[in-house]
């Protein structure tokens, strides 16, 4: 499954999403609210604020048992 499937079934319940920028990962509790092979757009629940990322950026995705892992290179 792709993380762009992935995102898209977690779709409106709370999601660990975790996003690479530069050096360090941001771990934010999300709800997303949609994803496309260029952005993943969602609500972050602790900053009260809607947020836009790049699909390439999220490293980590898993709200209950869906999960996406990137591979390591």
């Amino acid at each position: 499954m792709t993380i762009t499937q992935t995102l898209n079934r977690t779709a409106g319940r709370f999601t660990t999403l975790v996003v690479n920028k530069g050096a360090t990962n941001n771990t934010f509790c999300a709800q997303i609210t949609s994803a496309t092979d260029k952005n993943v757009r969602f609500y972050d629940v602790n900053a009260d604020a809607n947020r836009v990322v790049p699909t390439a950026s999220v490293v980590y995705a898993r709200s209950g048992k869906v999960q996406f892992r990137k591979p390591r290179k």
